[in-house]
C-alpha cells in the first residue's frame, strides 16, 4: 500500500511541477522540459529492464511469476525481494506465496511486511512458540487423565441439560470415548453405554436409554472421585448451577452474588460492581433490539405484500437494517457475550434466514420471502434474554485473573488460559470465535482506534490482550517477538482492500485432548454489503489432532446449499468421521443450510505446504479454495 501511495505522491508532484513550469516558463521551454522528462522516464525504464535481465535466472523467474512478464520494479524493491528469497526459510513456492499475498493485499513490498506475512503463513505454530515461551494453556491439573474424565462427564451432563437429542448424546459419547487413551476402563464404560443406549432407542425405549447413560455418568463420576488424592480447585464447569439463584430482571446483583459464591469468587465486590450493570444493560438492550427488529420486519412484510420496484427496494433496506441489528447483537454487545448459547444460535439463524429472504426478493419469489420474514419476526418476538452461567463465570474468572498479579508473565498465562476455556462446554459460536480472535490481539489496533474515537471499549481489553502483553514481555530468546510477528502477519492477511472478493486467514492455539494444536481457518468469498457473503463462500479448517492426525474440512456454500469435504490421509477416515459428520449436518440444517454432498479425500500431507496459484493463496491440500484475499466478517 505504501509503495502505491508513494508512487501516487510522485505523480502528483510531477503534475504540480509541470503546472508551475507553465506559469513561469514560456511555451517552448515547457515543451522542451516535458520532452526531456519523457526521455528521462524512457531511459529509466530501459535501465530497469536491463537491470532485471542481469539478475540470476531463478530470481528473474520468481519476479515474472509474481509480477508478470513486463516487470516494472525499482532496484530497491528488487533487492528487498532478493534478500528475502536468500535469507528466509522455506522453498521457492512458499516464498512466492508470501509475495503474492503482499501484492493481493496491496501492501508495500518491504522487509518488515515480508517478515510478518512469512511468519503468519510459514513460521512456527503457536503451539511450538508457546512451549518456547514456557507458558501452558491447559487447565493446570496435576492429574490430567482424571481432569479429562471429569471434564468429559460434565460436558455430557451439560449437553443433556441443554436438551440435546438422545442420538446426539450417544454420538458424542462414542466420539469422546476416543480421547480416553490412558483410561481403558472409562473408555469401555462409555462405549458400552452408547451401544446399549442405541439398542434401547432402536426399540423405542428412550427412557431405558437415558437410564443407561445416567448410570454410566454416575459410575464415571465415582471413578474420578476415587482418583482425587489431593484437593482440586473447583472449576466453573463443575458447578451445580441448579442450586443458584435464578436470574430475574431487577435482581441481577442477587443472581451474580450467588453465582460468584458458588464458583469460589465470593467477596470480590469489584466483580459484582462491574458485571451487574452489564447484565442489566444486556437485558434492556435486547428488549430494544427486539422491538426495533419487529418494526423493521413489519414494514418489510407490508412492502412485500404490494410488490413493485420501489417497495421491493424498501423491503430489502428494512431487511438489511435488521441483519445489521442482529450482527450488532451477536458481535458488538453483551447480549451474546453473556447470553446463553441457545439465544445466540437463534439470532444467527434469524440472520441467515433474512439473508435468504433478500436473495428470494432478488429472484422475484415474493411469497416465499414474505413467509420467511413473518416466521423470523415471530421467532424473535418469542425470545427472551437470560445470562449463561458459564459465560458470566468465564468473564468474572478472566477479570479476577488479570487483577491477581501485576506481572506480565502471570497476565499472559491468564490470557492464554482464557483462550483455552473460551470454548468449554461445546460452546462453539460466532461470538466465541470473535472473542478468541480479540484475546489474541488481532483487533488490537482497531479497538484502540475506536477507543480514541470515543466509542465504548473496555480499557482492560486493550491492555490485556495477548499481543499487547507480549509487546511488554521481557524476551531474551525472541520467542515473544515471533509471536507478535505471527499475530501481526495474520492482521495483514485480513486487511480489507479494493475489489469484489473478501477473504481472511487466522490461526488459533487450541487444547484438544490435552495437546495444543493450531486451528487454521481459510475463508474466501464474494463481498455482500462489504461483508462476507456467507451463503456463497468457501471455508477450509485445518487442524492436527492426536487421533486423526492432520485433518482438513472444506465447506463450500452456494446459495445456502452446502457441500462438505473431509480431507485426511487415513484409510479409515470415513468410518471414524461419519458419525460426527451426521451430527454436524443436523446442526447446519438448523441454521438454514441444506447440506448436499459429503465426501472424503486424502489431504496429501506430503504436498501440504500451502499450494498457490497465480491469483490467490490456497489452503493446504485444497487447491480449489482461495481463502486469503480481502477482509473479515466473523458471522461466518
Amino acid at each position: 500500500m505504501m509503495m502505491k501511495i508513494s508512487n501516487d505522491v510522485v505523480n502528483i508532484y510531477g503534475v504540480i511541477k509541470e503546472q508551475k513550469g507553465e506559469v513561469k516558463i514560456d511555451g517552448e521551454k515547457t515543451a522542451m522540459s516535458v520532452k526531456g522528462q519523457e526521455s528521462l522516464e524512457a531511459e529509466k525504464g530501459e535501465a530497469a529492464k536491463s537491470y532485471i535481465n542481469s539478475l540470476p535466472s531463478e530470481l528473474k523467474q520468481v519476479l515474472e511469476r509474481v509480477f508478470g512478464k513486463d516487470i516494472s520494479l525499482d532496484r530497491e524493491t528488487v533487492q528487498v525481494i532478493r534478500n528475502y528469497m536468500e535469507r528466509f526459510s522455506g522453498n521457492i513456492e512458499e516464498k512466492i506465496q508470501v509475495l503474492q499475498n503482499l501484492i493481493n493485499k496491496e501492501l508495500d513490498i518491504n522487509m518488515n511486511n515480508l517478515k510478518l506475512v512469512h511468519e503468519a503463513l510459514l513460521g512456527k505454530d503457536f503451539s511450538e512458540l508457546l512451549k518456547g515461551l514456557g507458558i501452558s494453556i491447559d487447565s493446570g491439573s496435576k492429574n490430567q487423565g482424571s481432569s479429562n474424565l471429569r471434564s468429559l462427564v460434565d460436558e455430557i451432563k451439560s449437553l443433556i441439560a441443554q436438551g440435546v437429542s438422545l442420538d446426539k448424546i450417544l454420538d458424542h459419547m462414542e466420539s469422546r470415548a476416543e480421547s480416553l487413551d490412558d483410561d481403558t476402563e472409562a473408555k469401555i464404560t462409555l462405549i458400552k453405554a452408547a451401544n446399549e443406549g442405541r439398542q434401547a432407542a432402536a426399540y423405542r425405549m428412550d427412557d431405558l436409554a437415558w437410564r443407561i447413560i445416567n448410570k454410566a455418568l454416575k459410575d464415571l463420576s465415582e471413578e474420578t472421585a476415587e482418583d482425587k488424592t489431593y484437593k482440586i480447585e473447583q472449576k466453573p464447569d463443575e458447578i451445580d448451577f441448579s442450586k443458584l439463584s435464578q436470574f430475574q430482571e431487577g435482581h441481577e446483583e442477587e443472581y451474580l452474588t450467588s453465582l460468584l459464591a458458588a464458583t469460589g469468587l465470593s467477596g470480590k465486590d469489584y466483580l459484582v460492581t462491574e458485571i451487574t450493570p452489564r447484565l442489566r444493560e444486556a437485558a434492556q438492550s435486547f428488549k430494544e433490539i427486539k422491538r426495533e427488529i419487529a418494526n423493521n420486519l413489519d414494514m418489510a412484510a407490508k412492502y412485500i405484500e404490494e410488490p413493485g420496484a420501489t417497495n421491493i427496494h424498501n423491503a430489502k433496506v428494512n431487511l438489511q437494517k435488521t441483519i445489521d441489528l442482529l450482527d450488532k447483537a451477536i458481535l458488538k454487545s453483551d447480549i451474546a457475550l453473556l447470553g446463553d448459547m441457545k439465544l445466540e444460535k437463534e439470532l444467527l439463524k434469524a440472520d441467515n434466514f433474512l439473508q435468504k429472504a433478500k436473495a428470494l426478493l432478488d429472484k422475484g419469489d415474493y411469497d416465499k420471502a414474505w413467509d420467511i420474514v413473518n416466521k423470523v419476526k415471530n421467532s424473535i418476538e418469542a425470545l427472551n434474554w437470560k445470562p449463561s452461567n458459564n459465560r458470566v463465570v468465564h468473564l468474572a474468572s478472566l477479570k479476577e485473573g488479570f487483577m491477581e498479579s501485576p506481572k506480565i508473565e502471570d497476565k499472559l498465562k491468564t490470557a492464554f488460559k482464557a483462550l483455552n476455556d473460551n470454548f468449554k462446554n461445546q460452546d462453539y459460536t460466532p461470538r466465541k470465535v470473535y472473542e478468541a480472535i480479540r484475546m489474541m490481539g488481532e483487533d488490537h489496533e482497531g479497538e484502540t482506534a475506536r477507543f480514541l474515537a470515543g466509542e465504548k471499549v473496555d480499557q482492560e481489553d486493550l491492555h490485556n490482550n495477548i499481543k499487547s502483553l507480549l509487546m511488554k514481555f521481557s524476551d531474551k530468546d525472541g520467542v515473544a517477538s515471533e509471536l507478535v510477528q505471527k499475530i501481526s502477519g495474520n492482521q495483514l492477511l485480513n486487511k480489507e482492500s479494493n475489489g469484489f472478493l473478501q477473504s481472511m486467514f487466522f490461526a488459533l492455539p487450541l487444547v484438544i485432548n490435552g495437546k495444543i494444536s493450531d486451528m487454521k481457518v481459510y475463508i474466501n468469498s464474494k463481498k455482500d454489503e462489504k461483508k462476507i457473503d456467507w451463503q456463497n463462500c468457501s471455508i477450509f479448517f485445518l487442524i492436527d489432532t492426536k487421533k486423526l492426525g492432520e485433518t482438513g474440512v472444506l465447506l463450500q456454500a452456494s446459495g445456502g446449499n452446502l457441500h462438505i469435504t473431509v480431507k485426511n490421509d487415513r484409510e479409515d477416515l470415513k468410518e471414524k468421521a461419519n458419525t460426527l459428520i451426521q451430527g454436524f449436518k443436523e446442526n447446519l440444517k438448523e441454521l438454514g443450510y441444506e447440506v448436499g454432498s459429503i465426501s472424503f479425500a486424502a489431504l496429501n500431507a506430503k504436498d501440504e505446504n500451502k499450494v498457490v496459484n497465480s491469483n490467490h493463496l490456497t489452503s493446504p491440500g485444497v487447491s480449489s479454495v482461495n481463502p486469503i484475499k480481502k477482509g473479515f466478517d466473523i458471522r461466518i
